[in-house]
């Protein structure tokens, strides 16, 4: 099968000017003292990936990641080596970048569409769901340079998404932007995850890679240290980051911001994905990937009514080859404190069968939510034939029920299916009677 990206031999070289102060030295060194310097991004950087990969880019601010993705994309050419791309490639670079800033939101959507090469007609169907994905109201009509960081995020994010991409590419895409379109993002990275998608981000989330990625790539200074497994590379370069404390440490720097850098990630890793317990992923032979709430039209939801059908979809993948598992859920109360409901697929009789090392698998758990309205989380774990826990996630997803498909007020927790039978002596009568 053809690759959706191939790199070879690429290298990036710069032409790095002098200071002023180095040209004095020049001055008085008779021109012994040379003014400029060649500087590579990157070198020698070889790099096939496959269509429906998801590869995670790791390294330290300098490394080289958004050189690589620039090449990558067509925005930067290589001075070395060659790139073969094999798709419709959307990407986003900072904040919006790209866009004209005198232009409205819709003007630049529309300018978007059309360098992709999607025709106008086509271009005005889709324009409705990015801008409901964009979620910025009014301002859809006002020159982005009237807009926040958070804003050009949003529409970037919206087209690059929804215009069926058979490559994405992100830098640091959900940097910015508050913590619900967050969460709503990465539950649409999942999604052209799972429809065959090939995505490439660069993310400083150790965590976020090596749940939400298939393959990983290690850059420090220029070139590549290592491939993989996400787990692998992610221990890799923690290792490389607590190797230049260490070092920074010695020359007599302050030992502060790799604790605090390292806590921060994990934080992020938090957010909108879930925190784990008591998981065992790192010696186990399964690990949950992730997990959204769906309401009954398919789509992401943090709100649904009381009384609706959602479908909770759990992610999870394989690290060894194993012969049976049970992937489970939980649904739990913020307000009542308590769990309100569990199942399995084994409870459901829907085996998951045999699973091979590195293959992924996707669980939709559809029922009612008879309940009271409220916030709810959605733990998830992954169990051996023996029911032995191989990962566990709390409070893997959230959502909230509102009053708007309540008929009546619910004064428990949960309305319970119930039929009413009356008994008395005018039934009992009619009864003799017949």
């Amino acid at each position: 099968m053809t690759p959706a990206v191939s790199l070879k031999g690429i290298g990036k070289k710069y032409r790095i000017s002098s200071s002023r102060s180095s040209l004095l030295k020049e001055a008085l060194s008779f021109g012994k003292a040379k003014r400029s310097h060649d500087f590579w991004a990157l070198q020698d950087i070889n790099l096939e990936v496959e269509r429906g990969t998801t590869l995670g880019i790791l390294g330290r601010n300098g490394a080289g990641k958004t050189t690589l993705l620039r090449i990558i994309s067509g925005v930067l050419q290589p001075t070395t080596g060659t790139v073969e791309i094999n798709g419709r490639l959307t990407a986003i670079f900072g904040l919006g970048s790209g866009f004209n800033p005198e232009f409205t939101g819709r003007e630049n959507i529309m300018l978007n569409g059309l360098i992709l090469g999607i025709d106008y007609e086509e271009m005005q169907e889709r324009f409705d769901e990015i801008a409901a994905f964009a979620d910025i109201g009014e301002f859809i009509d006002q020159p982005i340079k009237t807009y926040s960081s958070g804003m050009r995020s949003r529409v970037g994010f919206a087209v690059a998404v929804n215009v069926d991409p058979d490559i994405l590419v992100l830098d640091e895409a959900l940097s910015a932007g508050d913590a619900a379109f967050k969460k709503k993002a990465l539950q649409r990275m999942y999604d052209l995850r799972d429809s065959g998608t090939t995505v490439l981000f660069v993310s400083h989330s150790m965590g976020m890679v090596k749940r939400f990625c298939t393959e990983a790539v290690l850059l420090h200074k220029g070139r590549m240290v290592t491939t993989g497994d996400p787990e692998e590379v992610a221990d890799r370069y923690r290792e490389l980051l607590e190797s230049a404390q260490e070092k920074d440490n010695r020359a007599g720097s302050p030992d502060r911001g790799l604790d605090d850098m390292l806590d921060r990630e994990e934080e992020e890793d938090l957010e909108g994905v879930g925190s784990r317990k008591g998981s065992r992923q790192s010696a186990g032979e399964a690990g949950i990937q992730g997990v959204q709430v769906l309401d009954d039209k398919g789509e992401a939801a943090s709100e649904v009514p009381s009384g609706s059908r959602i479908t909770v979809r759990v992610h999870a993948r394989y690290a060894a080859a194993v012969e049976e598992s049970v992937l489970g859920i939980t649904l739990h109360s913020k307000r009542a404190g308590v769990d309100v409901f569990s199942t399995d697929t084994s409870r459901e009789e829907t085996p998951l069968g045999q699973r091979q090392e590195g293959e992924q698998v996707t669980a939709d758990f559809t029922f009612g939510v008879p309940l009271r309205p409220g916030s709810y989380n959605v733990a998830a774990a992954v169990y051996d034939s023996q029911g032995e826990t191989l990962d566990q996630m709390d409070a893997a997803a959230s959502f909230k029920l509102t009053r708007s498909g309540e008929d009546r007020p619910l004064k428990g927790l949960v309305l319970l299916p119930t039929t009413v039978e009356i008994h008395g002596p005018e039934q009992e009568k009619s009864s003799q009677s017949a």
